[in-house]
């Protein structure tokens, strides 16, 4: 009887130990990887809030923008060293409950009849766990590939990126000033417009955003000119400056105004306001003014020059520029113009302070020729006392045009690479030359050497006589003929151009 019971058990053992055998080790070899698919998923994917936080979160420094942070900028990893830890934990005690059933195999009541169920089982563990590990490492393997290669990918793609938006920018001519403190931006920084504490210093791609980068307050943000970024909330880098006129989608061109005290400079300027309103309104190109500013202080110009009111003395302090973006067909520029008081081109101090004067290719020195001594003695005494309230007494006009060349070079700008136009003001008051301006102030007002001086030092000049007034509801022609002459080599085409 026994025989038969040995055969029995012989044929048990032969069938349960390799079976127990095979099923635990497909377990194993199936739930090794298994578990870290399923952890990957939930990581990726589900993100339950039960998740533990990254062991290992990615270093952001301090004075970081307020957004963030792209995936591929360390999220990625965090995420991969996260899924990592958790499916081996979980494996682990996977891995252990098999074991202590093995152990508990032996310790039954019936040791002969579980025992062979342990000895297969420990087995299939053993085999299971050596494939499914393998399988569970080359899926830990690809994924921490695609990872580096997504990273490799997604810094490649922000540096090509920013090459082709500065390459864009200088085909375009796109140079981006502030109008506050002179300097030029390399970059506008952006506000956020969800909150508007979030100040975004570099918006460009990088460690928060490749195409797009979200604010910590959830609101989206675009980080190249070429995806839409002038369309954002901008400020200066350097001074913290709103730049209300959208930098970056247009030439920028800065235009001087400077002369002596009384010179003109600010009625000039209201003029070629006036005149491109006037153009405007007639619907020959489009000009509007490009911040709140410029609109409060220039809105009145037209007002100011059709009732020939005097217009305000010029403020000593250091000028902001008004922003006009003026459109001309296809064409769109961005004019910063300034209008500093002539007290500041009496010293070479103050005038260094005007930082733009180095940022600009076309100056406009203005000149009252009634200030100009031999010029004024030789007036009839009637005429001196209708002209006496309209007439400036200040130093000679040559003391302004030197003080600002030398601040010109000493900017490091090559007035051979400058052009200036010579302006003679009120010139609806005297009489003025029909031919060549610049010979009649060499005769008439002995200004030879300051002639003399623009023709060798510029590398283009023009001198002419302007009225800033209103003839008839037009402004003087002489102002048109002066601002085609200033944007022609910009290649801003005007009403009137020649082609």
């Amino acid at each position: 009887m026994w025989f038969v019971f040995a055969v029995i058990y012989v044929m048990y053992l032969v069938t349960v130990t390799p079976l127990a055998a095979m099923v635990v080790c497909a377990a194993y070899a199936l739930r090794i990887p298994g578990t870290y698919l399923l952890v990957l998923a939930r990581v990726l994917v589900i993100r339950p809030a039960w998740l533990p936080d990254w062991k290992r979160p990615p270093h952001v420094p301090g004075n970081a923008d307020p957004a963030v942070l792209q995936y591929f900028y360390g999220p990625a990893a965090a995420d991969a060293d996260l899924t990592v830890r958790l499916a081996y934990d979980d494996c682990r005690r996977f891995w252990s409950y098999g074991a202590r059933k093995v152990v508990r195999s032996f310790n039954s009541a019936a040791p002969l009849f579980t025992g062979p169920l342990g000895v297969g089982g420990a087995a299939g563990m053993a085999i299971g766990t050596i494939f499914g590990a393998a399988v569970a490492a080359g899926c830990a393997l690809i994924h921490l590939l695609v990872v580096g290669i997504l990273a490799g990918l997604a810094r490649a793609a922000g540096i090509v990126l920013r090459g082709i938006d500065s390459v864009v920018l200088r085909i375009r001519h796109i140079k981006m000033f502030c109008p506050v403190c002179f300097e030029r931006v390399p970059y506008p920084g952006y506000v956020c417009t969800g909150d508007r504490r979030h100040p975004h210093h570099d918006v460009r791609p990088g460690r928060f955003g490749i195409v797009r980068r979200r604010c910590q307050c959830g609101e989206p943000m675009n980080t190249l000119l070429l995806f839409g970024s002038a369309q954002m909330s901008a400020f200066c880098p350097h001074c913290d400056n709103l730049l209300e006129h959208r930098p970056g989608e247009a030439p920028e061109i800065v235009l001087p105004f400077f002369g002596a005290v009384g010179a003109g400079k600010t009625r000039l300027l209201f003029s070629v306001v006036t005149q491109l309103q006037s153009w405007d309104g007639a619907k020959e190109l489009r000009a509007e003014f490009a911040d709140s500013v410029t609109t409060r202080e220039l809105a009145t110009a037209e007002d100011i020059l059709r009732s020939g009111a005097t217009t305000w003395a010029t403020s000593p302090e250091l000028p902001r520029a008004h922003v006009i973006r003026l459109s001309t067909g296809k064409d769109t520029c961005i004019l910063h113009m300034f209008d500093a008081a002539g007290e500041r081109f009496y010293t070479a101090e103050r005038t260094r302070e005007l930082g733009y004067l180095g940022k600009s290719k076309t100056f406009v020195l203005v000149i009252d020729p009634l200030s100009v001594g031999s010029f004024w003695a030789r007036l009839p005494a009637g005429r001196q006392a209708d002209l006496k309230r309209v007439r400036s007494t200040p130093p000679s006009p040559d003391l302004a045009y030197h003080q600002a060349l030398q601040s010109i070079e000493a900017m490091g700008a090559s007035p051979k690479d400058i052009r200036l136009a010579v302006v003679f003001s009120k010139a609806d008051q005297i009489d003025t030359p029909d031919g060549d301006v610049a010979e009649w102030a060499d005769r008439e007002l002995g200004l030879g050497n300051l002639v003399r001086s623009v023709k060798i030092h510029f590398k283009e000049s023009v001198f002419m006589c302007a009225a800033a007034v209103m003839e008839n509801e037009r402004i003087h022609e002489s102002i048109a003929s002066l601002l085609r002459w200033m944007l022609a080599e910009e290649g801003v085409t005007l009403p009137g151009s020649m082609s």
